[in-house]
């Protein structure tokens, strides 16, 4: 027979299991005991059980983009395209701006923010849906369509290009070109289109790594007309620059408006400058834009009877500051070696070659009867005459000073995307080694660099940068928590003085806060 008995031990109770035996040798019953442990107290299980089922996650930081993602109506798109995946691709996404990490390193991430809805996936998982998205190349190309017709953009398209570095040997486009990173790797190169009045990205496309910037426009000029893109106005900047990609656009056939930066190895630009240079400095053509004094001409440029409008922009406080820095450094390089001679020019040229950086090379030269380094003054005078200049040309008529000028200056915002691509969201490395991988990583990473660019254009508006990089503000956010316990309403932390200022900023109330 066996039973339960308790024994109290300096104020703790513990548990023994009794049973009861015959002894042979002494022919008596006899007990032997068995320690269980110490006997629990029933309140305490009661606190034990209600903290378990307490969880709190971050909130505010994937509100915002939750929101965000509404307001933009990419939840909808999306949601019409991959109804069976939405949430994920969002989370996705979310994830890639946040945390920028491996995606192995998501499930992680996800448990510690609220996100319900979506399902949690690991390596093989997010591999799985990354294929699906890959295969479906119809929703995707619609995706764009409905994202351009959501959007209406109706004027000005910046366009470039950037290469993507991977290790992979079996993805179709990974091949050895012009790497913008200087890296020793193959890629693929990737062209993102953006809309001015939005300042977002609306297009994306993928390029062998090996095919040079120019020739990708005239594909993304006919991409774009499937998408019933018409009257658009291309401003690009000088890697796009050729003379046929400039005379293809201007054809009668294609015809697309453009705003081109001509490149300073023209011999007609720079006689364009030369002719120019005296009213440049004149005072009846100095104009103010936003806080910069600029000098201004237009003059007609002409390329195989094709003619354009040229506009010549001068700074001078752009000039000044060029011409310190430039010969700050010539000057430094030159007290390197001012004690050094070379006894034949193949000395000279293994030194250089060590020694001086390539952009700087042709400003220096060897002379042959003092034996020693010495600066060019033809090519240094050459160099720093058009310093503080640049010159754009445009097909499309009638267009002011101020107007080209506006459209030039905000086409940096594609290559600063470019940058918070590669820095920001852990873009700067191809790690998939499928076609159809490739591609769903890249639609993830295009639908995050929209939610991305928004959040940041309303942070310059709202001047949050002034505060905060993106980072910054996104951590900040993590800390307003929610906490769920067992099947209570969740509780949503207080409210910090910077939270409150910056929902106030992206225009949503707390009761929005609430509302999710």
């Amino acid at each position: 027979m066996a039973y339960t008995v308790e024994q109290k031990i300096k104020g703790r109770i513990y548990l023994y299991k009794v049973e009861s035996y015959w002894d042979k040798a002494k022919k008596q019953s006899r007990q032997r005991r068995t320690y269980i442990g110490p006997k629990r107290n029933v309140n305490k299980d009661k606190t034990k059980q209600i903290r378990s089922s307490l969880v709190s996650k971050g909130q505010g930081n994937v509100f915002l983009l939750r929101f965000l993602s509404d307001k933009l109506g990419l939840t909808e798109i999306l949601k019409s395209l991959f109804p069976d995946n939405y949430q994920e691709i969002l989370a996705l996404a979310f994830y890639e701006i946040i945390e920028a990490s491996a995606l192995y390193l998501f499930p992680y991430w996800l448990d510690e923010h609220n996100l319900p809805r979506v399902k949690k996936m690991y390596s093989p998982d997010i591999s799985k849906l990354c294929d699906i998205l890959g295969r479906s190349q119809s929703q995707r190309v619609e995706f764009v369509q409905k994202w351009i017709e959501h959007l209406k953009p109706i004027n000005g398209i910046f366009y470039d290009i950037t290469s993507i570095s991977s290790y992979s040997t079996n993805v179709d486009f990974i091949e050895w070109g012009y790497n913008r990173d200087k890296e020793n790797l193959p890629q693929l190169n990737m062209g993102v289109t953006f809309c001015h009045n939005h300042s977002l990205p609306i297009y994306y496309n993928l390029y062998p790594g090996s095919i040079v910037d120019v020739t990708t426009l005239k594909n993304c000029v006919e991409y774009l007309k499937v998408f019933k893109l018409k009257d658009i106005l291309f401003v690009l900047d000088r890697g796009f620059f050729s003379k046929a990609n400039v005379l293809e656009m201007n054809n009668s056939k294609s015809k697309v408006s453009f705003v081109q930066p001509l490149p300073f190895s023209l011999k007609k630009v720079k006689t364009l400058i030369k002719k120019n240079k005296r009213l440049l400095s004149d005072l009846s053509s100095a104009f103010k834009f936003n806080e910069e004094i600029l000098h201004y001409q237009q003059r007609p440029f002409e390329f195989d009877g094709n003619e354009f409008d040229a506009h010549i922009f001068f700074n001078e406080k752009s000039e000044v500051e060029q011409k310190h820095n430039f010969f700050s450094v010539l000057f430094e390089y030159e007290e390197k070696f001012k004690d050094k001679s070379f006894k034949v020019l193949k000395e000279y040229l293994k030194y250089r070659k060590l020694n001086i950086p390539e952009q700087y090379r042709d400003y220096f030269k060897w002379n042959k009867t003092t034996l020693r380094i010495e600066k060019n003054a033809k090519k240094i005078k050459s160099f720093i005459y058009k310093m503080g200049s640049f010159v754009l040309i445009t097909n499309k008529q009638q267009m002011d000073k101020a107007e080209v000028l506006n459209l030039y200056r905000q086409k940096d915002q594609v290559e600063k995307m470019f940058d918070i691509y590669k820095n920001e969201m852990n873009g700067d490395r191809l790690r998939a080694h499928s076609q159809y991988n490739v591609d769903g990583r890249l639609f993830i990473k295009f639908v995050a660099l929209i939610i991305y660019a928004e959040a940041s254009r309303v942070m310059k508006e709202k001047k949050l940068f002034n505060k905060y990089t993106v980072k910054e503000l996104f951590a900040e956010l993590k800390k307003l928590k929610i906490t769920h316990i067992e099947k209570n309403d969740p509780i949503l932390s207080e409210l910090s003085k910077r939270q409150k200022i910056i929902f106030d900023a992206f225009g949503i109330q707390e009761d929005t806060l609430h509302s999710y």
